[in-house]
């Protein structure tokens, strides 16, 4: 690998690691891996995911080896992983994960741990890179990179192969767009996913069954030093903007009959639902009464009111997220109406129900995957907006409460200007009207 953008090197070898043996939560793997292997500078280091996961006590541990127990704590963990269901098709989905990752079942994984056991990803793959290069740095006094790698199927082509999902002191994408190749084209769109080449590489000799968690990739920096951008992996993840193949086969019909306004004019199971839980809400004086007999009646009118392409409105879901010590509640400076509000937004393809979609918006943009729900709404609000419609129209919103779980630190995502938590009693200045009246239907809720 040089500098100028090409990767090619003239030749490279693939070391296995023997001798590893079984981790757990606490080893230290760069420990491990110093006993039993001799690292150069330039070598890239690659280590499957599930040791990562191991050492970092990303386990489940369940009281029982019962598959039927097993299975049903592995379709709670993906929930727990999932920001988005991207396809379905029986019992498989694939999801969007917390880390950005697309991947069957969110990476939640069954294999190569005890029968009561299931592993989950690294909470953070590049940081878990980087600790592990730093310790290995200290140990022996080399520079190497250090690529996590885990498994994931691809569209359009059968079989698995390894690819980079945590990447430190390498850069993971080659840019040789600009240059000139040997018949004077010049690259326009040419980028290699380098950092996956070499997970697949080592792959070759860690194998999925002869217990070789670590492999050595030798020879991709002839200097001793490979070329390292500091972006860790995030350059492999394509963005919403540039990716044509983001929605999955429902989300793309879905996304169609939005577009063209459900013309029609049957309503999707996702408004006999909005219809089913709106009804089933009592209402607590006349006013609350009204505004119920408000969104049904606009639920009557309207077949297209849950998408945003209904002009006049649209229904919308919100979340009330409220930390584990139950003292403060979590929200986001919205950068349209520039107020602190709850976490929530737009129902989409895919949102079978409205709990369904507050809670992928909830985690979307908390990034916490640990969120628990209150199915009945703490209560319904309309209000003026200009949304992402892009003109005048109204929210029809369904508020519910959800409680974070102990150790969650939310992540702040790119539709918000800022995200915090607040103590119950001390809201920020700039909330929205609502705010305040929302909080004290959910302290009432818990009792508080």
């Amino acid at each position: 690998m040089t500098t100028d953008g090409d990767h090619a090197v003239p030749r490279v070898e693939i070391l296995p690691v023997l001798g590893i043996g079984e981790l757990r939560p606490g080893d230290d793997l760069a420990e491990v891996i110093t006993e039993h292997a001799t690292l150069q500078d330039g070598d890239v280091v690659v280590v499957t995911s599930k040791v990562v996961s191991k050492v970092e006590g990303r386990l489940i541990v369940l009281e029982s080896n019962d598959p039927e127990i097993r299975e049903a704590a592995r379709e709670a963990a993906i929930d727990a992983e999932s920001v988005r269901i991207v396809a379905r098709r029986g019992p498989l989905r694939i999801v969007q994960t917390r880390q950005g990752l697309v991947l069957a079942a969110a990476g939640v994984d069954a294999s190569n741990v005890a029968r009561s056991e299931l592993a989950l990803l690294p909470l953070d793959p590049d940081a878990s890179a980087d600790l592990l290069r730093d310790a290995l740095r200290e140990r022996v006094g080399v520079d190497v990179g250090v690529i996590i790698s885990d498994t994931m199927g691809r569209p359009w082509r059968d079989g698995l192969t390894d690819a980079a999902i945590g990447v430190s002191g390498v850069t993971a994408l080659s840019d040789p767009r600009g240059r000139i190749d040997a018949y004077g084209n010049r690259l326009e769109t040419t980028r290699v996913a380098v950092a996956d080449e070499i997970a697949a590489a080592a792959d070759l000799v860690k194998g999925k069954l002869g217990g070789i968690p670590v492999a050595i990739v030798r020879g991709l920096a002839p200097t001793g030093k490979l070329p390292d951008d500091g972006n860790g992996s995030r350059e492999l993840i394509r963005g919403a903007e540039d990716d044509l193949f983001r929605l999955g086969t429902a989300e793309a019909m879905a996304s169609g009959r939005e577009d063209v306004g459900w013309a029609s004019g049957v309503a999707p199971g996702l408004h006999t639902d909005a219809v089913e839980v709106i009804t089933a809400i009592s209402p607590s004086d006349f006013s609350e009464a009204a505004v119920r007999q408000a969104f049904l009646g606009f639920l009557a009118a309207r077949p297209d009111a849950m998408w945003r392409s209904c002009v006049p409105g649209h229904l919308t879901a919100s979340a009330l997220v409220v930390d584990p010590s139950r003292a403060a509640v979590l929200l986001t400076l919205h950068p349209r109406a520039g107020m602190w509000v709850q976490l929530g937004g737009h129902c989409e393809a895919g949102d079978h129900t409205l709990l369904d979609a507050a809670a992928r918006e909830a985690r979307e943009e908390s990034g916490i995957g640990s969120l628990s729900f209150d199915p009945a709404p703490l209560g319904l609000d309309v209000h003026p907006i200009t949304c992402s419609l892009g003109v005048a129209t109204r929210h029809f919103d369904v508020r519910f409460l959800a409680m974070a779980s102990p150790g969650a630190e939310p992540v702040q995502s790119d539709e918000s200007l800022d995200l915090r938590w607040f103590p119950w009693n001390d809201l920020p200045t700039g909330s929205s009207p609502e705010l305040p009246r929302l909080v004290e239907v959910a302290r009432s809720r818990l009792a508080l």
